[in-house]
């Protein structure tokens, strides 16, 4: 596992039928370091997740991903 608060999620609604989850990562060491978009992100989803409003199981699961460092 990733060390603990370094990632975190941007979720967004699109329109009435789509959530977009984006990947964040802490910039800095300081307990109050901003969290920004991570420009860096590679692997499957780059980054972000396109998921549909009515999946509860998809919205959870990308969060978890981008908190865990792995959207």
């Amino acid at each position: 596992m990733n060390k603990q608060g370094k990632f975190g999620a941007r979720v967004f609604l699109m329109d009435t039928e789509v959530v977009y989850v984006r990947q964040t990562v802490k910039r800095g060491a300081a307990e109050n370091a901003p969290y920004v978009i991570d420009k860096e992100a590679v692997g499957e989803g780059e980054g972000q997740k396109f998921v549909n409003i009515a999946d509860d199981k998809g919205i959870a699961g990308a969060i978890r991903a981008a908190l865990n460092g792995r959207l």
